[in-house]
């Protein structure tokens, strides 16, 4: 899956969220972030905290993979 925004990241987030069976609460807490910040993340709101985004992403196995065009690792 190919994520394009905020709103398709925060509503993967909610599903795979949903799916484990958490509440945003529990959810915040296995992550280490606030309970308004993972709410935000889930309504695709944009952020300036990218490490605790990613955090979160890790948390649910989600490999986030960034592509540079042109550039050869």
């Amino acid at each position: 899956m190919t994520i394009h925004s905020a709103d398709e990241l925060g509503a993967t987030l909610r599903m795979l969220r949903k799916e484990s069976g958490l509440t945003q609460r529990d959810a915040a807490g296995l992550c280490n972030v606030s309970l308004p910040f993972l709410n935000q993340v889930e309504q695709g709101k944009a952020t300036a905290r990218i490490g605790k985004v990613l955090d979160v992403c890790q948390r649910f196995g989600i490999e986030v993979v960034f592509k540079l065009p042109g550039l050869k690792l």
